[in-house]
């Protein structure tokens, strides 16, 4: 895989997302389906959850998957929320 300006990133967000396996899978999908797309791991404690959601708006990252502790806090920091989230009360993918 080639990263260049025109790699769009992926990312997961949680704390803690040390021990995540999403960055190696996603990876070896985007390189076997020959996507330029790069996926990554961010640590975002709670006080900085908002930042780390609105910095990737605007840094315009292409998605972010949520883990804990983070799936019911970050719905209040987004655009639009589809019907499954609103019911089950919480988030697992944002689309940018």
């Amino acid at each position: 895989m080639s990263i260049s300006g025109k790699t769009r990133v992926c990312a997961i967000i949680g704390d803690p997302v040390d021990h995540s396996l999403s960055p190696v899978m996603h990876n070896a999908a985007f390189k076997e389906l020959g996507l330029n797309l790069v996926y990554v791991a961010f640590t975002v404690t709670a006080k900085d959850l908002k930042h780390a959601v609105l910095g990737a708006k605007s840094l315009g990252l292409k998605g972010l998957n949520v883990t804990m502790p983070h799936k019911n806090e970050v719905m209040e920091y987004l655009d639009d929320l589809d019907l499954s989230a609103k019911s089950v009360g919480a988030v697992n993918t944002i689309l940018n």
